[in-house]
């Protein structure tokens, strides 16, 4: 029964995943049909499929929270894990600069993963297939505020709110933050992203679990997304006149930097679990107080009882 249960509940995110790209495939026929072009409007397409997707993931939660405990957690972070989560998101993105900077060297010798390397910055370029000339420069922008924004808030509503948070009712959390991060590594594509995807995926699972909020993945997912290609996707808009040699200093800047935060980031890992600890600690005490004074409530109880058997014993022997 235990194995029947494992199995049902990895089912279940799968399903919850699948619901996801469903989401999504709605936007994208959406888009067909009226006749948008979805490269030309990669901005609002963006937007619009992120905000489909966490109508539905908000709905799928509050359905598998009835009458049990909330599905998401979401808790205000103290300005310690709030800072930890940003130093942490510029440490992921120093990882993600080094993987690549491997996969380059890699590249040199491999002609499959040269290929691969080609495709993987295509993808990840925004005029790689259209022209800047024929996208307007709202959707430009609309594009940079999906991409910084609503995309970390609906990926982890998907796979850190949803999918991790059915999981780890039957794994517990450490062996779900490795399951959702494989099944997030995967839908991001079985190709140069998946390796690193799957780092991330751990980390941001990871941090969610620490802090108990959703806040922290979130958070820590715009920053990354902020540093790592939002503004550089912003400076690589004609309208604003920003040359390219800036945009260049910045991301080279930027990558230097975060590469120089990957031990720092350990550190405020480490703050994390230290904190976590630390609570789950007084949360122990207090459990245990709470049980001290149910006993002590109990015995007074019975004291009282005792007292009150003895008055009316008394008032019986007057009469």
């Amino acid at each position: 029964m235990k194995v029947l249960r494992k199995f049902g509940a990895i089912g279940k995110a799968l399903v919850w995943l699948l619901y996801f790209l469903c989401a999504d495939g709605a936007l994208y026929y959406t888009f067909d049909l009226l006749g948008i072009d979805r490269s030309v409007y990669k901005g609002l397409f963006s937007l619009c499929s992120g905000l489909a997707v966490f109508a539905v993931m908000f709905v799928i939660a509050k359905l598998l929270s009835i009458k049990k405990e909330p599905l998401i957690k979401i808790k205000k972070l103290d300005p310690g894990q709030i800072i930890a989560v940003v130093i942490i998101a510029l440490g992921m993105l120093g990882f993600v600069t080094l993987y690549i900077i491997v996969a380059d060297k890699i590249a040199a010798y491999l002609e499959s993963m040269k290929d691969a390397m080609e495709e993987y910055r295509e993808s990840v370029d925004r005029f790689s297939d259209t022209p800047q000339i024929v996208v307007p420069a709202w959707d430009s922008i609309l594009y940079v505020i999906a991409l910084c924004f609503v995309v970390p808030v609906s990926e982890e509503m998907t796979f850190r709110g949803v999918v991790f948070g059915q999981l780890r009712r039957e794994f517990g959390p450490w062996l779900s933050v490795l399951i959702s991060a494989v099944l997030f590594g995967i839908m991001h594509g079985i190709s140069v992203h998946i390796g690193y995807a799957i780092v991330c995926g751990i980390i941001i699972a990871a941090c969610y679990h620490l802090t108990d909020s959703i806040i922290a993945p979130i958070v820590l997912h715009s920053i990354f997304n902020i540093i790592g290609s939002g503004v550089a996707n912003f400076m690589q808009v004609e309208a604003f006149g920003i040359p390219d040699e800036v945009r260049m200093e910045f991301m080279v800047g930027s990558n230097t930097a975060s590469l120089m935060m990957m031990p720092v980031a350990v550190i405020a890992f480490t703050y994390l679990i230290s904190v976590k600890r630390k609570k789950e600690k007084e949360l122990v005490k207090l459990e245990e107080t709470s049980e001290i004074q149910v006993e002590l409530t109990g015995e007074n109880k019975e004291s009282q009882d005792t007292v009150s058997e003895v008055q009316e014993d008394i008032a019986e022997a007057k009469e």
